[in-house]
């Protein structure tokens, strides 16, 4: 600046106006390329600081829905098997077979479900700064249809509906006619009169409804599975895209 400064003192000096003139608007397009380069530079660095966020909640929620579809299919096997046993107790009344103690382990299938537990804690970091920051329009969609539609819909759908079930008709029922068992660490469900139950219309109607309860959820938790390895798939690919500008 000082150098600046002696030129234009010694243009203003000698009376060169014309040449004067012509430094000073030159040196007003020095300090407007200079404004611009460092606002340029403050955008690049604003720009990095908004990519770095991005990939960490990309990250982050790479982890948590992988979480999520980890209990998810912890919760297909688990709900199957109990459809099975319901299943299972349901042939033995249909062929009217002899009581054995085997049946006890059955009978607590229909009283026995998982609930889905996903992890949200990064959507709830999403929600306020992801829609904002993630460009990739199939992932933020995605993973809003994910935690509100197909998530919401196991939770206010099924897991609801089991529990309504449960509270309103299987538990009265189990507390009349069954007594919960610890076999071997095993719980069980003894009927308190087995030849009495079997021809109970109500227990046969407790049994099919669950199941049919259990297969519906067991469709929806395909269909959630089926949907979060797409998005899964989607948000790898956009950390590997990252990655690979780093």
């Amino acid at each position: 600046m000082n150098f600046f400064k002696k030129i234009r003192q010694q243009l203003v000096k000698d009376s060169k106006l014309s040449k004067y003139l012509t430094y000073a608007i030159g040196e007003i397009i020095l300090v407007v390329i200079g404004i611009l380069i460092a606002l340029q530079i403050d955008g690049w660095k604003e720009q990095q600081d908004v990519n770095a966020l991005e990939y960490n909640i990309l990250q982050n929620l790479y982890r948590d829905l992988s979480a999520t579809k980890e209990e998810l299919e912890n919760d297909i096997k688990a709900n199957k098997t109990s459809k099975q046993y319901l299943e299972i107790a349901l042939h033995h009344l249909d062929q009217n077979t002899a009581y054995t103690s085997a049946l006890d382990t059955l009978f607590p299938a229909i009283a026995n479900w998982e609930s889905p537990l996903a992890t949200f804690t990064t959507y709830e970091i999403f929600k306020t700064e992801g829609i904002r920051i993630i460009k990739n329009k199939d992932i933020k969609n995605g993973v809003i249809k994910f935690h509100e539609t197909t998530l919401g819909f196991i939770v206010n759908d099924y897991d609801k509906a089991e529990w309504v079930l449960f509270e309103n008709v299987t538990l009265p029922f189990i507390t009349e006619h069954l007594s919960y068992l610890l076999e071997d660490e095993t719980i069980a469900l003894k009927p308190n009169n087995y030849d009495e139950l079997t021809k109970n219309p109500k227990f046969r109607n407790i049994l099919t409804l669950t199941m049919a309860m259990r297969a519906k959820g067991l469709a929806f938790y395909a269909t959630s599975i089926s949907e979060l390895n797409e998005l899964l798939q989607l948000i790898k690919e956009e950390i590997e895209e990252h990655d690979d500008h780093e």
